[in-house]
């Protein structure tokens, strides 16, 4: 899976959970500051990634990564193979 496979199902997701519209996402933008989810649905969200994507994104990981870039270079960093078991 590639980077820009990586965000069309982070925005997937966005849409999904958040009723976010995915043409206004990107790497950029935050999801509470921008989207205004609440942490219900970012829970939601790590939970469904996790088993999306079949990599660990731990809760005190987690809770760092602010947008969206952040959660699709923890992936990315983790299906290569360079974030341990730990997320670290």
């Amino acid at each position: 899976m590639n980077r820009a496979d990586i965000l069309a199902e982070l925005k997937a997701m966005l849409a999904e959970f958040g009723d976010v519209d995915p043409e206004h996402v990107d790497e950029q933008t935050a999801f509470i500051a921008d989207l205004g989810l609440d942490s219900l649905v970012l829970v939601r969200m790590t939970v469904v990634a996790e088993e999306r994507f079949g990599v660990r994104i731990p809760d005190e990981v987690a809770w760092e990564l602010h947008t969206v870039g952040a959660v699709l270079n923890h992936v990315e960093h983790a299906l290569a193979g360079q974030i341990g078991a730990g997320g670290e």
